[in-house]
């Protein structure tokens, strides 16, 4: 069994169904899901360029509901869960426990307090920042200098508060050392290798590490190539699997693939170094592994079982905690 904390499905549904596809998730996602033995899953809204400003907030809201939509149509093989019960009876029962999250705030507008009707509406998880900058903190690719701003220290007291979960996949540095120091609710990166295997913007430094560590949170796994680096997936993922551990604990690793090979050339590619070097150029064009064979592949390549810590433990745990 297999839970992963990080997959942009979710957008996915909403380009198709703009295009006339309705039935995306049933074709493209559940049965590769299912394929790979994932019981739990992460499922971010995610905001595009192009719906900013004006429309963040609808596309949120219609993405969020698209996970409804799709879990109920699914005779039962999704579900869209709240709280720690329903996780368990969904695992129980045989289905897929899919879990609501924010990938960046933009649906916020500016007003922290937003962050309640949205956790109202199922979202238990939420990054502050998609790589840009915005009202709340720092993005990877766009950075102030704040890290995280006034506004930003409002919400993750709103979000302390709710029990939610911060997300510091996509934060700038500063903003990963202020959110550590300020933040009092569970923390984790749903989707991030060691920078010190590969040094790629998108990874993570070992003060990073060490701090999601100390706070009992986790790490998920990234399988996009730019960040895993260089060689065999599974081999190089190995690698940043002992390195995390050693730094964080190994109680803090898990997966989050973030498999985003089936949007094409839809998105911008991944978040490359400044000046990337003609490795980091192939890496961002190379093929995703396969998602049916990924995880089987990772653990075997680290020699963990399939319903063990990696596989699920150190996920579940950290998971049951937010949704308590």
């Amino acid at each position: 069994m297999i839970a992963d904390l990080h997959l942009d499905a979710l957008l996915d549904v909403l380009e198709r169904r703009e295009l006339g596809d309705d039935d995306a998730f049933a074709q493209r996602h559940l049965p590769m899901l299912e394929a790979a033995g994932v019981r739990v899953q992460v499922l971010p809204a995610f905001v595009d360029d192009r719906h900013l400003p004006e429309s963040a907030l609808r596309v949120t809201i219609q993405q969020l509901d698209a996970a409804r939509r799709e879990a109920d149509r699914s005779d039962g093989r999704l579900r869209i869960v709240e709280g720690t019960l329903e996780l368990r009876e969904a695992i129980a029962d045989g289905a897929i426990a899919g879990i609501l999250s924010l990938e960046g705030v933009e649906a916020l507008g500016r007003n922290p307090g937003m962050i309640r009707t949205l956790h109202r509406l199922g979202v238990r998880m939420a990054g502050l920042t998609w790589n840009r900058a915005n009202a709340f903190a720092d993005g990877l690719a766009e950075q102030t200098g704040a890290g995280i701003t006034g506004l930003g220290f409002e919400l993750l007291d709103e979000m302390g508060q709710l029990g939610m979960a911060l997300d510091l996949s996509h934060l700038s540095p500063r903003g990963c050392e202020l959110a550590l120091e300020r933040y009092g609710g569970p923390v984790l990166a749903s989707h991030a290798n060691a920078a010190a295997v590969f040094a790629n913007p998108r990874n993570l430094a070992d003060d990073v590490l060490s701090g999601v560590g100390e706070r009992g949170g986790v790490v998920g796994l990234c399988a996009i190539p730019a960040f895993v680096g260089p060689g065999d997936p599974a081999q190089r993922l190995a690698e940043h699997h002992h390195h995390i551990a050693a730094v964080a604990g190994a109680d803090a690793v898990a997966f989050g693939a973030d498999f985003c090979g089936f949007f094409g050339d839809e998105i911008d590619p991944p978040l490359l170094p400044e000046q990337p070097t003609d490795v980091d150029t192939m890496l961002a064009r190379q093929a995703e592994p396969p998602r049916e064979t990924f995880y089987a592949d990772v653990l075997s390549a680290i020699g963990q079982p399939h319903d063990g810590a990696l596989a699920w433990g150190n996920a579940v745990r950290f998971l049951e905690g937010v949704l308590a």
